[in-house]
């Protein structure tokens, strides 16, 4: 359950998420944070944070109350937006910590669509994978092998939310996951459905919409 005129902080999660609104005309301000990017400018520790949603209030203080009543005083949604982005680049320059090799991990999960074994993760950086997973829950709230799963997915989802066919990539299946078991089992932890019910039943306007903004 979300109100009105409240700010919410979602945490990196690696499970279905169900959002249902009203029939009204409803308009949001969403900021979408690299998978490291909340932690050097906020401080709190992400494992703190994954697999939930936060007012907040709770989780920043007095710095989202001062923010969240400036937003709600101001009357166009540009300088909201402004104001919120404003904000936080202060934060982050009072706050900012490098982290280049949780980065170079991040950004290494990335662009291989999270087809990288975390062993050659490790032997790329010289660090142990418990090193790697205990930077890991600071920064980003999850393990380097669960990320790697998240941009595996979306890469599939992209597509979908660009109207491609499920069967027009389902070919590059293996290339991604081992067999269509595999694939099956990690769709139904990032959607809640199976892949034949999610194309047929689920509409997920809101997922498309958010795909294609993050895109522009």
């Amino acid at each position: 359950m979300s109100h009105e005129q409240r700010m919410y902080f979602v945490g990196n999660r690696d499970s279905a998420t169900l959002i249902r609104s009203s029939a009204h005309k409803t308009g949001f301000i969403a900021i979408e944070f690299r998978p490291q990017g909340a932690f050097p400018i906020f401080g709190v520790p992400m494992s703190e944070t994954s697999n939930r949603l936060w007012e907040t209030d709770y989780v920043f203080g007095q710095w989202s109350r001062d923010v969240q009543e400036k937003v709600n005083n101001v009357e166009h949604v540009d300088q909201k937006a402004a104001y919120i982005q404003d904000r936080l680049s202060l934060l982050l320059r009072k706050n900012w910590r490098e982290a280049p090799l949780v980065d170079y991990c991040v950004r290494t999960l990335r662009s291989a669509n999270g087809r990288i074994s975390i062993r050659e993760l490790v032997r790329q950086t010289g660090f142990s994978r418990r090193y790697l997973d205990k930077l890991f829950q600071q920064h980003v709230g999850l393990s380097p092998k669960i990320l790697a799963e998240i941009f595996r997915f979306q890469s599939f989802y992209r597509k979908w939310a660009e109207g491609l066919s499920f069967d027009l990539f389902k070919a590059e299946l293996y290339d991604h996951y081992y067999d269509q078991a595999h694939f099956t089992k990690e769709f139904r932890k990032m959607t809640g459905h199976s892949p034949q019910k999610f194309i047929r039943e689920v509409s997920n306007e809101f997922g498309r919409r958010l795909v294609r903004q993050h895109q522009v």
